[in-house]
């Protein structure tokens, strides 16, 4: 359910980037600009990032959602459960068995990760009381619409797992602080899986800046390791 696509981008957004690099120069619409865009990169200009900008939508869940929306240099659209019935306005396949999140265990040394899946047994068992439970929410859901009740009421019984929609536009900049912090493996999974969906995107469109910002040696920007592991792992097979 943790998918992410395109929404737009500024055009031509790496030579935008670098004509605003060249702003004191007396030619700023050189064709060549790699070396320009990693030398910026690397020693930390990264105003230039903020010339172009980057909308993503993402379909994921409402616990999900209220971590995104907590990086205030983000901005969001997010589908409003007091005017539409979530279950009825987002693609299809959405919602099939929203309900089937990953049980994992707590981690032992951070209250707020984890770890491994939980005893397949034990997560059986916990399967069976959340789709029973699933049932009964969503058919009182739609009785409390059916009888009347304002979605604004009716949207309090709703699980965290219910699915949403969200656009987030961005600058480049920040998009790569984003993903340096969110596709690190101590972010929730399912929150990184965005972010690594995010960084693949941006990897195809703009692929001299993240090519220069997975080679530069900020720990701020560890969530983009991921991928050069990856490129490792496929030469290597």
């Amino acid at each position: 359910m943790h998918s992410v696509k395109l929404d737009w981008i500024t055009p031509d957004a790496e030579k935008v980037i670098a004509r605003h690099a060249r702003v004191s120069t007396s030619n700023p619409d050189r064709e060549e600009y790699a070396r320009l865009l990693s030398y910026c990169i690397k020693h930390g200009h990264w105003s230039i990032l903020e010339q172009a900008n980057v909308s993503f939508e993402i379909i994921t869940s409402r616990a999900i959602s209220a971590q995104l929306i907590r990086h205030k240099s983000l901005c969001f659209q997010e589908l409003s459960q007091r005017y539409t019935n979530p279950f009825e306005t987002l693609p299809d396949g959405i919602h099939d068995r929203p309900s089937e999140f990953l049980i994992r265990k707590q981690a032992e040394k951070n209250r707020q990760s984890s770890t491994e899946n939980i005893d397949q047994g034990l997560e059986a068992s916990f399967r069976d009381r959340i789709y029973v439970l699933d049932n009964h929410i969503y058919q009182l859901y739609y009785d409390m619409l059916e009888a009347g009740v304002a979605r604004e009421c009716a949207r309090n019984i709703l699980p965290l797992y219910t699915p949403t929609r969200l656009h987030a536009n961005a600058t480049v900049r920040s998009w790569v602080h984003y993903v340096g912090l969110r596709a690190k493996e101590d972010t929730q999974l399912e929150h990184q899986l965005i972010a690594r969906q995010i960084a693949m995107i941006l990897g195809i469109e703009l692929p001299t800046v993240v090519k220069a910002v997975v080679e530069t040696d900020d720990h701020s920007l560890d969530g983009w390791r991921f991928l050069s592991e990856s490129s490792s792992d496929s030469s290597t097979q």
